[in-house]
């Protein structure tokens, strides 16, 4: 049904008595009601037409009115997550849920107030005209309360305190913390409290890279999870040239593994001003533009760079000053600062509290676990977005390009990128790679003082086996350097960053830039902080190269070696397990020569699951039998075990050969007691081994109905479609997910959850005709149960249908199932 809103002309004191009735009853104005709200000349105006699905198509003469269409039309279907996010961007979840377990919400807020975020997201939007399209999608978020209520708008929020108005520097805030890495680091800022002058306790419990006061373990644990919390965000992104197509021109890839609750959710739109912009993908709930997509020339994707966006430093404290450092034989005093903030108390009043955290001149002291404050160290971290304005423009502009040359200067000019690669594919059949996210620029002296400290300094070195920096804050040797074409002091420009163009293919799976291509590895001398060169590459990144190069047992690209769009959206939606491929075969031959094995105090016999293994194809389909056991048997092994030569691995990495390396069984007896131990796991959660892996995997986001979701875990399977159980830990969404059972890292007690995974899925082609694409948003176009469009995606993903983009005006208007008209006055 196609809805026209006419805008007839009323005198004021009729439009007030319609707006007061319509507040005063809380209920939502009619297409007519619209109108007679906004009579007069408005300030914004835009059309929004939703076409199957649930996709927006919003037109507008500006970026004011269109961010005020796209504001409006994410608050109809994701207002609870926005509001959430404001809630925390303004550092007020203390003052509306309390202090939270473990204090969760006062650091929350204390932390983020630290870290100034709030005036200097103000301050990324000076006057340009990215405030007005931020003004706009305020301003169109709160048209939607006003005429929705509070208490009817739909979702988890419905009726609840903290769902208010917004304004342009709440959502710029909310765009900083989703920016800046150390944002994340909040309980770590404000839980970093200088000791007691004779704390002896404090001097007993350090780590001491002399003599290892506290174990080293510990520490490494510790990193492990905050670094498992910090970069579980990932994706798949593939560009194909001219020389890889059957067309002869480019495709394009986006597969961002993104959460499948709260925030960090993708929202699908199509933009439009007549004559300057017309844009078709995707942007995080709460962020105007287009992130991922593409238009008339260019498509691009992004995936989480393996690059080091912050640096921690060990601040050599001064002997009974434990607030004072030492900074090149000079002490220095750090800068305290202290915020006020409310707190609910369980009575529901309201206390204010505050808090004073520390500052030195590289940035925050933190509580990092397991090291803390003692009297002689603490460390302190610097992130390479803290001053970055530039990303909300740079996307912008990419949006409005028209060649790939065009393209690459935007990048040139803006170097906005945050933390992520980008692969891009243009009209011309160019395919093109970049690491071109802010990295810490440092001296080639500080660079080979880390290594050899990396060597020999055991702190340094338990922290790098995290993907961690961390460099002696006492010498400013290892202060950042400034370079005149960098975007800001500190960071290396665009110049010195990995790119790669191709006319066959590149892609990224979030291991560094280096391999982007195998017959085309990136190496020189760029800076260690992004990413390894020569390294071990994960199971995901080898089966998309070897995907990519068309050496896949599938043969993904057809007797012809050229992909087509079909073709390659087959190929990410296989769910071949690469690990499946490496080591099953070996693992069937130990089998046969020993059937039994001995766990513990009986026998396992592993004649049955064997033969489970060898009649299963080696994908993890919704209807494959074998691949819940094999994921039980290879999780057995430690995650660092999949890294090299070891327990699982015979064959070490080899550089000259990174696709391939590590491969084979290394110990046939571990293996099958493994397998003996995936077995009882199975038994005792009461599923039969050969149980379809849809039966046990599912999206528990969704509703009561289990709709069973297909793809694995990258990591342990080295599957492409990646779909796993890891929460979005920023949101407030509510989320029950279940505990693992015994003598599982993977499986619950309802099966395996999926929270996090392939989200926004696109593929796109360059034909003769324009950009063709088809699309699949895994979880969904809105978050409003009561809506056909919370669930009718997911149920396509789980068939592994796609459908087709409306990009084209004629399809659009062929396909659009609402139309509609939003303005306002004010």
């Amino acid at each position: 049904m196609i809805i026209k809103e006419p805008r007839p002309v009323l005198h004021a004191i009729p439009i007030l008595l319609v707006a007061l009735f319509l507040v005063a009853c809380n209920k939502q104005p009619t297409a007519e009601q619209h109108a007679v709200l906004d009579a007069g000349e408005p300030r914004f105006d835009a059309s929004i037409r939703r076409t199957s699905y649930g996709v927006a198509h919003i037109q507008a003469a500006n970026l004011g009115s269109l961010g005020f269409g796209e504001g409006y039309a994410q608050a109809e279907d994701h207002l609870c997550s926005i509001a959430d996010q404001v809630v925390r961007a303004r550092s007020e979840r203390a003052r509306y849920f309390g202090a939270g377990p473990d204090n969760v919400h006062v650091v929350s807020d204390a932390g983020l107030l630290a870290l100034n975020i709030y005036q200097r997201a103000a301050e990324d939007l000076g006057n340009s005209e990215i405030r007005a399209m931020y003004e706009g999608f305020a301003a169109g978020y709160n048209r939607y309360l006003q005429e929705t209520g509070k208490d009817n708008v739909p979702g988890w929020c419905r009726g609840e305190d903290w769902v208010v108005p917004i304004s342009a520097d709440d959502l710029a805030a909310h765009m900083r913390t989703v920016m800046l890495v150390i944002s994340r680091f909040t309980g770590l800022i404000a839980n970093a409290q200088p000791p007691q002058k004779d704390s002896s306790l404090a001097d007993a419990t350090q780590v001491d890279s002399t003599n290892g006061a506290r174990s080293l373990d510990s520490v490494s644990v510790a990193a492990g999870a905050l670094a498992a919390e910090w970069g579980i965000n990932g994706s798949n992104g593939w560009a194909m040239g001219s020389e890889w197509t059957e067309n002869g021109q480019a495709l394009l890839l986006a597969n961002p593994h993104y959460p499948w609750v709260g925030s960090n959710r993708f929202w699908e739109k199509h933009l439009v001003i007549p004559g300057e912009l017309d844009a078709y993908g995707a942007s995080l709930i709460g962020s105007p533009g287009v992130i991922i997509g593409f238009n008339e020339h260019v498509g691009w994707t992004h995936t989480v760079s393996a690059g080091k966006r912050f640096v921690f430093y060990s601040l050599e404290l001064v002997p009974g000053r434990p607030t004072r450092y030492v900074f090149d034989g000079i002490e220095r005093e750090m800068t305290e600062k202290t915020v006020s903030f409310a707190v609910r108390q369980e009575d529901g009043s309201v206390v204010n509290e505050e808090r004073t955290m520390w500052f030195s001149h590289f940035g925050p002291v933190i509580n990092f676990p397991e090291v803390g404050w003692t009297t002689q160290r603490v460390l302190a971290v610097r992130d390479a977005n803290f001053d970055n304005d530039e990303g909300f423009q740079q996307w912008n502009a990419m949006s409005r390009v028209g060649n790939m040359a065009e393209f690459q200067a935007v990048y040139a000019k803006y170097q906005g990128m945050p933390w992520t690669n980008t692969i891009a594919a243009s009209s011309d059949g160019t395919a093109w790679y970049a690491d071109a996210s802010a990295t810490p620029f440092l001296s080639a002296e500080a660079i080979d003082e880390w290594k050899r400290l990396r060597e020999s300094d055991p702190l340094t070195q338990t922290l790098w086996q995290q993907r961690m920096v961390l460099l002696p804050g006492n010498r400013s040797v290892f202060e950042w350097q400034d370079h005149p074409a960098a975007r800001d002091p500190g960071i290396l420009p665009y110049e010195a960053m990995p790119q790669l163009e191709r006319k066959d293919y590149v892609f990224n799976a979030n291991d560094s830039f280096w391999l982007a291509n195998s017959s085309a590895l990136i190496s020189g001398d760029y800076s260690p902080l992004h990413g390894p060169q020569e390294s071990v590459r994960s199971l995901r990144t080898r089966n998309n190269d070897i995907t990519l190069s068309r050496k896949s047992p599938d043969n993904p690209a057809g007797d012809d070696g050229k992909f087509s769009l079909d073709e390659m959206m087959a190929a990410l939606m296989s769910n071949r397990s690469y690990a499946a491929e490496l080591l099953k075969p070996e693992l069937l031959v130990a089998c046969e020569a020993s059937p039994a094995v001995a766990l513990e105090d009986e026998t396992v016999d592993l004649g049955p699951a064997c033969g489970i293994l060898r009649a299963w194809n080696d994908r993890f389909d919704i209807d494959s039998r074998g691949a819940v056991l094999f994921r039980e048997w290879v999780a057995q092994y430690p995650f660092t075990d999949l890294l090299g030569k070891g327990a699982l691995f015979e064959v070490d990495f080899n550089p000259a050969d990174p696709v391939n390396t590590p491969r084979g069984l290394a110990d046939d007896a571990l293996a099958l007691q493994n397998l003996a131990r995936a077995v009882k796991v199975l038994e005792n959660a009461g599923h039969a081994l050969d149980v379809p892996l849809g039966e046990l995997q599912f999206a528990i986001s969704k509703t009561a109905k289990r709709i069973p979701i297909h793809g694995g875990n990258g990591w342990f399977e080295g599957i492409m479609n990646l779909q796993v159980n890891s929460r979005n830990t920023t949101t407030l969404e509510p989320l029950d997910t279940p505990p693992l059972v015994a003598g599982s890292v993977l499986l619950t007690e309802r099966g395996y959850p999926v929270v996090h995974g392939s989200s926004f899925v696109m593929a796109l082609e360059f034909t003769d005709a324009g950009p063709s694409a088809k699309a699949i948003l895994s979880y969904s176009q809105s978050g409003d149960p009561e809506s056909p469009h919370f669930t009718d995606q997911t149920e396509m993903y789980s068939q592994k249908k796609w459908r087709p983009v409306s990009f084209r005006e004629v399809d659009v208007a062929a396909d659009t199932q609402r139309e509609y008209r939003v303005t306002s006055l004010d």
